[in-house]
C-alpha cells in the first residue's frame, strides 16, 4: 500500500524541487522564532520548470477533488481561487489554468500604481479557495482570508504546497479554515537522505530543529512559531542564500 504522503508524483516533485536549487542549509531565521531553522525552502523556483509547476498545480486539484467526493466532504464549493502574495500567487495561476477556476488576487499592499484590494472579477460573498507554496504557523493565510472577508469573500479551505507541519493546521482551524497540505517538510528531508542527495549530519540537524521548534500536542496558539515573515522574498529568512531574497 502507497503512503499517501509519497505517491510517486510527490517525490518526482520534491526532487524536482531540489534541483531546481529550493531547499537550502544553513542558518535561517523564521520570523520571531527563538529557534533558528537549518533548512530554507523557497518553492517558488519551480516557475524555473513548466512541467514541475504543472505537476505542483496538478496534485493540489487531485487532493481538492478528492476531499470534496468524500461523503463527507472535507472542502467546501468554491467560486474563486486566490493566492497569498507572492508564491502562492504564482501557484494560485497554475492552479486556475489547471482547474478552469477564476482567478482572484488579493493585493494587501499597495504596489506601484495599484491599490490596495482585489484584483480580479467576483461578487458579494464569492467563496475562494486559498492557495500558497509554503506555510509554518500560517499566520500569512489567516491574514490574506481576513482582508478577503473584508471584501465580501469567504475562505473556507486553503491549499499549501510545502508545509513545515509547526502548527498551522490548529491554528488555521481554530480560525474556522480547512488546511490542506500536499506535501510535508518532514517527507521531502527523509526522501532526501534515503537518496543520499543530504548527508546524516544535515539530516540529522533537520530532526534537531524539529524537536525544538515543533509544538507539542496540545499547544496553545499563542504558543505557535510567527511565521511567514519570510518568503524568499523576504519570508523564509532575512539570512537567505544569495539570489533568494
Amino acid at each position: 500500500m502507497i503512503n499517501k504522503d509519497q505517491t510517486p508524483d510527490k517525490l518526482w516533485l520534491a526532487r524536482a524541487m531540489y534541483d531546481l536549487g529550493a531547499v537550502s542549509f544553513g542558518d535561517f531565521t523564521l520570523g520571531d522564532s527563538t529557534v533558528n531553522s537549518p533548512v530554507f525552502i523557497n518553492p517558488k523556483v519551480l516557475i524555473g520548470n513548466p512541467i514541475a509547476l504543472r505537476v505542483a498545480a496538478k496534485l493540489m486539484y487531485q487532493e481538492v477533488t478528492l476531499a470534496q467526493s468524500l461523503r463527507r466532504s472535507r472542502v467546501l464549493p468554491y467560486d474563486v481561487v486566490a493566492g497569498v502574495p507572492v508564491g502562492g500567487l504564482l501557484l494560485a495561476t497554475a492552479y486556475s489554468l489547471e482547474s478552469s477556476t477564476p482567478l482572484i488576487y488579493p493585493r494587501l499592499k499597495p504596489e506601484g500604481t495599484g491599490k490596495r484590494g482585489i484584483e480580479g472579477r467576483y461578487r458579494p460573498e464569492t467563496r475562494a479557495l486559498l492557495i500558497d507554496d509554503l506555510i509554518t504557523g500560517g499566520r500569512s493565510i489567516q491574514e490574506t482570508a481576513r482582508f478577503m472577508a473584508e471584501h465580501s469573500i469567504t475562505v473556507h479551505d486553503a491549499v499549501v504546497l510545502v508545509d513545515r507541519d509547526q502548527g498551522a493546521f490548529q491554528r488555521l482551524k481554530h480560525a474556522g479554515i480547512n488546511l490542506i497540505s500536499i506535501i510535508k517538510l518532514d517527507m521531502m528531508m527523509n526522501f532526501y537522505r534515503a537518496m543520499g542527495l543530504i548527508d546524516q549530519e544535515q539530516h540529522e540537524s533537520y530532526l534537531r530543529y524539529v524537536q525544538q521548534s515543533r509544538p507539542a500536542p496540545g499547544t496553545s496558539e499563542a504558543d505557535y512559531p510567527d511565521e511567514e515573515a519570510l518568503e524568499a522574498e523576504g519570508e523564509e529568512t532575512a539570512d537567505a542564500p544569495e539570489g533568494d531574497q
